[in-house]
């Protein structure tokens, strides 16, 4: 029958879709399955104290599978190993890693240390002072410094404390001021009294921002506010060109460092013959800009009298040569010739034009003035020489003898007494003597 061959086909090709349903099922139901039943193990969890060496981007990994890890900073480094176990689980990584310990703490003087746990890569202890007071009731000690400090690490070194131990000190005491890139320059102590003053100095580089000097007060109080010593850049490289002339750099652009500007031979400067590296509040600058070579310019004097109106006009460049000449009535004065220097100047000297009418006139005063002298002198020596005469012909005439140094008579008998005696006795002087009859 047709109808039952059509339903033989049905039934056949039914059997078939039902055992495809049953595969998908299957499948579906092996995914839902959770990795240890299929044995594998899932992502390891996150470490505090390590990190994962073989990195990965799988979320499940076969049984029998090593991961390598390595200590973080701050532990002892190390490398090991978890490997996936046949329960699925991983080896435990547990006290593998090993802190590193920070220095043994000591006690402050007048002070006590408390250690809560170890002194390990991320523990912290405490600081306190001795108990205890004055007769007021106030007391006696004073905590300066960190109270709690952590077992950390730097840039250079894995297992240090976080700050300086504090110190217990009296309440009338400082300790010594700290400043960064700084150091004291005035007595330095272990503790300060109160009113102490103590000065400070920027290490080389570094440039102070505040008061130089602090003085100590109360309660370990420094006032005012302590300094800061700020890095110091160099100035940036001085980019701009001198037309006509030369830039000079220094060694090195650093804080007080001088660029100098010199001019071609020919010019000369306008402006500041230099630059230097100052601070800006905390910026290093040029105080100046390039200044302007101008082109040497000599020229004569406009109160140059008698000189040559075309002479006056012009202009006159560094290395050009003038010839003078005077109007007529002038006479020349000093070289003709004169080069224009460097520095503006005449070299020689520019000569003058000098009127011939002022210099009759002055050689007329001069001659007037010498013949004046001369008539003077010759009346002198003339009143003189007839003094003389007359005094001569007086003695004559009384027989003694004439003294031309002292002008005066002396009789031949005194001089020749006076010779005789030489230093003992003295000659009369200015007296008249005549031989008695």
């Amino acid at each position: 029958m047709k109808v039952s061959g059509i339903s033989k086909r049905l039934g056949t090709v039914g059997r078939l879709v039902a055992f495809c349903q049953g595969r998908v099922q299957l499948a579906v139901l092996l995914l839902s399955l959770a990795p240890s039943t299929l044995g594998q193990c899932t992502d390891p969890p996150w470490f505090s104290f390590a990190s994962r060496l073989n990195k990965t981007d799988e979320s499940s990994f076969p049984i029998g599978t090593s991961l390598m890890y390595e200590c973080r900073p701050g532990y002892f480094k190390r490398q090991f190993s978890i490997i996936c176990q046949q329960n699925s689980d991983w080896t435990s990584a547990e006290d593998i890693c090993i802190r590193k310990p920070c220095e043994t703490p000591k006690d402050p003087e007048n002070g006590i240390v408390h250690v809560h746990t170890d002194i390990r890569f991320g523990s912290s202890i405490n600081y306190t002072c001795n108990p205890g007071s004055d007769a007021r009731g106030k007391k006696l000690f004073n905590l300066v410094g960190e109270a709690s400090l952590h077992c950390t690490s730097n840039e250079e070194k894995v297992g240090v404390w976080s700050g300086p131990p504090p110190q217990c000190i009296e309440l009338k005491k400082c300790t010594p001021p700290h400043v960064e890139n700084a150091f004291i320059v005035s007595e330095n102590k272990s503790l300060f009294s109160l009113r102490d003053i103590v000065e400070f100095k920027c290490q080389p580089g570094f440039s102070m921002e505040g008061a130089s000097s602090v003085q100590c007060h109360d309660l370990n109080k420094w006032e005012p506010e302590l300094p800061i010593c700020f890095k110091v850049k160099s100035c940036g490289a001085f980019l701009e060109h001198l037309p006509n002339g030369r830039v000079l750099f220094p060694l090195n652009l650093q804080l007080g460092a001088k660029v100098s500007f010199v001019c071609n031979p020919g010019f000369q400067l306008k402006g500041n013959s230099a630059s230097h590296c100052v601070l800006s509040g905390r910026d290093s600058v040029w105080d100046s800009h390039v200044p302007v070579c101008e082109k040497v310019i000599c020229s004569l004097p406009q109160d140059m009298s008698g000189v040559q109106k075309e002479l006056k006009m012009k202009e006159y460049y560094y290395g050009n040569n003038v010839t003078l000449e005077c109007e007529d009535g002038y006479t020349l004065e000093g070289s003709s010739q004169s080069q224009c220097q460097s520095d503006a100047s005449w070299d020689p000297p520019l000569a003058k034009c000098v009127s011939r009418t002022n210099i009759s006139l002055i050689a007329g005063i001069v001659f007037g003035v010498i013949f004046i002298l001369l008539v003077i002198v010759c009346y002198w020596l003339i009143r003189k020489y007839k003094k003389r005469n007359t005094t001569d012909e007086k003695c004559k005439e009384v027989s003694i003898h004439f003294n031309s140094q002292e002008d005066s008579c002396i009789h031949p008998q005194a001089l020749l007494a006076s010779q005789e005696n030489s230093s003992s006795t003295s000659p009369p002087r200015n007296s008249l003597t005549q031989e008695a009859s």
